[in-house]
């Protein structure tokens, strides 16, 4: 389809506003046609078209035209200069972050030397968990962490399962995606607090669920085999963790219930939720 003078006339305001109101094909066209060269003159500005593949960049000009979608929804009430200025102010943002995946996932694709003389690529020397607290360094050429690796990611799956959409989406964004809390309180539409918040309770129900896919059985949950692994750990930790895992609650309720300090009990609590999952792994539970 040729897109029409009267379109190449236009500004990009004027453009997505065509295409929010009426759904104007020649003006998506246009506007999607600006939007690549934009891209491209940003992947070059900036030496970023070494990692730049057709899908990437193409992801890059979807993901900036639903952002600017967005935003003339909501009401742009500047003239089309400024508009201009957004535009290319987007499109370096979702590039500069497409770009910095890119270049992640090439260096984890890099081969790492063996003892043997053989090698295996980065990404397989690591095991990053969705929880902070379960990251960890593995070799997988031991056939049995190989397996506990399969099982733990199965787990992880299962733990995600129970969450909701907007927990699941907000790990996502920061562990998978990387992104800072600013970005993803703009993407979510939420503070800056709102998403520390969100995040802090997010990461403890994940962690909940984490331990609860080893004591799920076909005959129930049977969560007393997770408060005797708790009495297992270090006495200090116990009594954080025994608190955490009956009654819930924040870092600062529990602090007060213990009579200690809010940074010793967070401390307390991430360390203990560590040493209790590796105890559930490596601790037979009774059918």
């Amino acid at each position: 389809m040729m897109v029409s003078a009267d379109r190449r006339a236009w500004s990009e305001l004027e453009l997505l506003r065509a295409v929010v109101l009426a759904g104007d094909q020649a003006a998506l066209q246009e506007v999607s046609s600006r939007l690549a060269r934009c891209v491209n003159f940003v992947l070059n500005q900036y030496g970023w078209f070494k990692v730049a593949t057709v899908t990437m960049r193409e992801e890059i000009i979807q993901e900036s035209l639903v952002r600017l979608v967005e935003r003339v929804q909501r009401g742009f009430d500047g003239v089309g200069a400024q508009f201009k200025t957004y535009v290319y102010r987007v499109v370096y943002s979702v590039t500069s972050s497409e770009a910095a995946q890119a270049r992640k996932t090439v260096f984890l694709d890099q081969e790492v030397p063996r003892a043997d003389g053989s090698s295996v690529p980065l990404r397989d020397l690591l095991l990053l968990e969705i929880t902070p607290w379960l990251g960890r360094v593995i070799d997988p050429t031991d056939p049995i962490e190989g397996i506990a690796r399969a099982e733990q990611a199965g787990r992880v799956v299962e733990a995600l399962r129970e969450l909701n959409v907007r927990d699941r989406e907000l790990l996502r964004l920061f562990e998978v995606e990387g992104l800072s809390t600013r970005e993803v309180a703009r993407r979510m539409k939420l503070t800056e607090g709102n998403v520390s918040v969100i995040l802090h309770r997010a990461r403890d129900r994940m962690a909940r669920a984490y331990l609860q896919t080893y004591a799920r059985s076909p005959s129930g949950m049977d969560e007393e085999w997770i408060s005797s692994l708790i009495e297992r750990l270090p006495s200090d930790e116990a009594a954080a963790l025994r608190i955490w895992w009956k009654d819930g609650g924040p870092v600062k309720e529990i602090a007060r219930r213990l009579a200690m300090p809010e940074d010793r009990c967070r401390d307390l609590l991430e360390r203990g939720k560590a040493n209790l999952a590796r105890l559930a792994e490596e601790t037979p539970r009774a059918s």
